[in-house]
């Protein structure tokens, strides 16, 4: 009996080790002792945006391939899931976490072709000794207790995860080239991928405040994978004889998005869409001030369901700007100046609004003291514009929104009229 015994657990055992070792594997055969440091390749693998808001400013990761084993990974350091625990309440209050992962490098290639992505790949130069750490520091961070980060949309995504990686393998030579000044700040490159969707971009403009608009340098600049790929691109360093070789070997593209031309070098300004937009708000309150004074239901109906209008296009943004400054670590919100363009008490229009379109008790009286007020607050924005060295780029915001609080503020109060 005891001999059988021994036999089994024998068995249990060689089936442990069968199981572990191709879990190895699976995982990594470096990680496992089985690649041998000159065979394996590190690609940086750069994704064109995509049409999903998250996507906008695309991709990157790094492929480690170990070319005697045909065994290829795709370590991403930009997933998360809507699934998750929390998540929206975690992404309201700025807490999102993301994680670092592992997968088939030809199945998210391919995925990635799929969706008509553009993809290109730049081989790294390194030498084997520095490919075989990278794969292992890699493959260390995909464990659980190190897979997870706290992100941050420009100074801690996958694109800056990976760029302080490759720095590390060439012993700074990546930061001592990208200490310029970019020409652009984070906002000016945010809008470079953001100024087509209009709507989106003005909302994403109107909530980030002025930490946004200091001067950077390029190092900063790769919070972005295409400046990434671009000054990765540009990196020589000095290799174990000694000799000045180039970072990247070979690139080429993996998948070709023959329409996809890249983004643009600097958005458009949005000031005079800003003034356009203003002008027709403001154009209309005005009109249908006019109509009102003339007299009759339909125009106070009107009229009073325009104030009800603005006070939702206004004061929703203007709470959900409160909200984000003062009770969540969306720092890029914070000391933002549009809230004396829309703010809170914005939103008590809507209800002013439709009292004063049937001629409820004073709130025409009420409705326009609110005007004025809101219409006060809001010069103090084109003040500290013009007369100080407050620096946050919110001219589009100005020029759409005091145009109309002046015009609204402007009409003659009705007589307070009977409730219903």
């Amino acid at each position: 009996m005891s001999g059988r015994v021994s036999f089994l657990k024998a068995i249990l055992l060689l089936g442990l080790l069968f199981t572990s070792r191709v879990y190895a594997l699976r995982s990594a055969p470096w990680a496992a002792g089985l690649s041998r440091a000159e065979d394996l390749q590190i690609k940086l693998a750069t994704i064109a945006p995509g049409p999903e808001t998250y996507a906008w400013w695309g991709h990157t990761a790094i492929i480690v391939e170990d070319q005697r084993l045909h065994t290829a990974r795709f370590y991403n350091y930009g997933l998360f899931s809507f699934h998750l625990e929390n998540f929206y309440v975690n992404f309201a209050f700025g807490r999102l976490i993301f994680e670092v992962g592992a997968s088939d490098a030809a199945w998210e290639l391919a995925y990635y072709s799929r969706i008509n992505r553009e993809i290109r790949i730049q081989v790294l130069n390194l030498a084997p000794a520095k490919r075989l750490k990278m794969a292992l520091f890699l493959e260390n961070n995909i464990l659980p207790e190190n897979r997870e980060y706290l992100y941050d949309h420009y100074f801690d995504n996958c694109s800056t995860r990976i760029r302080d990686l490759i720095d590390r393998m060439v012993d700074g030579e990546l930061a001592a080239i990208t200490v310029d000044q970019s020409p652009l700040t984070l906002r000016g490159h945010t809008r470079r991928y953001t100024y087509q969707y209009f709507i989106m971009d003005w909302l994403l403009m109107f909530l980030m405040g002025r930490s946004i608009d200091q001067p950077i340098n390029e190092w900063d600049e790769m919070f972005l994978p295409d400046e990434l790929e671009k000054y990765v691109g540009r990196v020589e360093y000095r290799d174990e004889q000694g000799n000045i070789i180039p970072l990247v070997s070979d690139s080429y593209i993996h998948y070709k998005v023959p329409e996809y031309h890249g983004a643009s070098a600097r958005a458009p300004a949005r000031r005079l869409p800003g003034v356009f937009c203003g002008l027709v708000l403001a154009g209309a309150a005005l009109t249908l001030a006019w109509y009102k004074k003339r007299g009759g239901k339909q125009g106070r109906i009107l009229f009073g369901l325009y104030n009800s209008l603005v006070g939702f296009l206004l004061g929703i943004p203007g709470l959900a700007l409160t909200f984000l400054m003062f009770f969540t670590d969306h720092r890029v919100t914070y000391y933002n100046e549009n809230l004396l363009l829309a703010n809170p008490l914005t939103a008590l229009a809507i209800p002013l609004g439709l009292l004063a379109a049937f001629n409820v008790g004073r709130s025409s009286s009420c409705l326009l003291y609110l005007w004025r007020l809101l219409a006060a607050v809001a010069l103090l924005a084109l003040v500290g514009k013009l007369f100080t060295t407050v620096d946050q780029d919110n001219w589009g915001s100005i020029t759409a929104i005091l145009p109309v609080l002046l015009a609204l503020a402007l009409y003659p109060p009705t007589p307070h009229g009977k409730s219903l």
